[in-house]
């Protein structure tokens, strides 16, 4: 199914004809395409899924009745549009399932209190785009994802030493998506070179358990969340 909110078939044309394209590269036919104009229209869309995070994106997937891609018409750069495309294309043919998303928070975070299910979030969508560039690099569509990585690889200028331990743990967490992102599309070394505003320790931890990663989509995301754990637990 195909549907237009905000956007004519005309203005919208080249969008399906480009997702067309895509969803033959990665074999992906079973999912809904939703192409959308402004962050109102946006919000109409996801409903009870919409998160404040949502309209940072170019597009994003999301599973209702069935895998649903929502692609932005209002968005300023088409490189990083057509990037984003095949990112969240692969999202829909490895997450298409409620399953990858209804994860219970582990044991092993529930010391966090609070944060604990902000950091399941952030370990989950971080193990999930590490799954998605796999793929992407397996079948040989890893230069698509050129404008993204520009943007993971942006430094973020944290002020790691002056943050409070919530903080702290938050944004290591946060950390964990540009760098699993990286790493199938340009290998640990480079990861290590270019993301030099990563803690060391934090990043090498990163990218060892990274590799460790095999198979079912929820064990990944509980063995990484678990790990994650252990890693707080040493002296920061």
């Amino acid at each position: 199914m195909i549907r237009l909110v905000g956007v004519s078939p005309i203005e919208a044309y080249w969008i399906i004809e480009y997702v067309d394209n895509a969803k033959k590269e990665i074999g992906i036919y079973d999912f809904d395409l939703v192409v959308v104009r402004g962050e109102e229209n946006l919000r109409k869309v996801l409903g009870r899924f919409w998160t404040p995070e949502s309209s940072q994106f170019y597009a994003l997937h999301i599973v209702m009745d069935k895998p649903t891609v929502i692609v932005r018409l209002d968005v300023p750069n088409r490189d990083l549009l057509e990037s984003s495309i095949y990112h969240e294309l692969a999202h829909a043919k490895l997450h298409g399932h409620r399953r990858f998303y209804e994860i219970g928070v582990p044991r092993e975070l529930l010391s966090l209190g609070d944060i604990a299910p902000k950091v399941l979030y952030l370990v989950s969508i971080a193990v999930k785009d590490y799954e998605v560039s796999s793929f992407l690099s397996s079948v040989g569509l890893a230069k698509t994802q050129d404008p993204l990585l520009k943007i993971m690889l942006e430094p973020d200028n944290i002020p790691w030493s002056s943050l409070s331990p919530s903080a702290l743990i938050l944004a290591l967490a946060s950390k964990l998506k540009p760098i699993m992102f990286s790493l199938p599309l340009i290998g640990p070394k480079t990861v290590s070179d270019r993301m030099k505003d990563v803690p060391r320790r934090f990043l090498e931890w990163a990218i060892d358990k990274s590799s460790q990663l095999r198979g079912d989509t929820v064990s990944n995301i509980r063995y990484m969340a678990k790990e994650f754990a252990n890693f707080l637990s040493s002296p920061l």
